[in-house]
């Protein structure tokens, strides 16, 4: 399984669409609900040729975050990382602040990192989000890894 190099970003639209396809994006994940019309960035996925994938999030409350199942959620990148190629996966929600950097934060644990260091690699990826997903919901991140790894 390859490592999948991950950026961070908000929605993808028509104008950023090129932005995106330039950096040489494989992969975009979605973390959008039903009402937020994912779709849409299904067709913009195929107009630069990169898979999409959706995580259903409805919203970046904690109540909300508290209920994602991490199992899928890694089966989800790992299947990403057994595609050919190296990948490069674009990772949004709305603003892709909230479940953007929520999520992210999970991924960096997931491959190795402590705490401080996914915290710096949130950062690296995309200061914004860093400063605007919140200590509520990196500490939540962080309690539901914790229990994901003790099994």
């Amino acid at each position: 399984m390859s490592a999948t190099k991950l950026i961070l970003g908000p929605r993808p639209g028509k104008k950023s669409k090129d932005t995106i396809q330039a950096q040489g994006v494989t992969d975009i994940v979605t973390l959008l609900s039903q009402r937020e019309q994912p779709e849409s960035i299904k067709r913009i996925a195929g107009m630069i040729g990169a898979d999409w994938h959706h995580f259903e999030l409805n919203g970046g409350h904690l109540e909300t975050l508290a209920e994602v199942e991490l199992s899928r959620l890694f089966l989800l990148w790992d299947e990403i990382g057994r595609a050919e190629g190296d990948r490069i996966a674009y990772l949004h929600c709305s603003a892709g602040l909230h479940r953007t950097g929520f999520v992210a934060y999970l991924l960096l644990r997931r491959s190795g990192l402590s705490p401080d260091e996914a915290m710096d690699g949130l950062r690296a990826l995309r200061e914004v989000t860093a400063e605007q997903v919140g200590e509520a919901r990196i500490a939540l991140a962080e309690e539901k890894f914790v229990a994901w790894q003790a099994g």
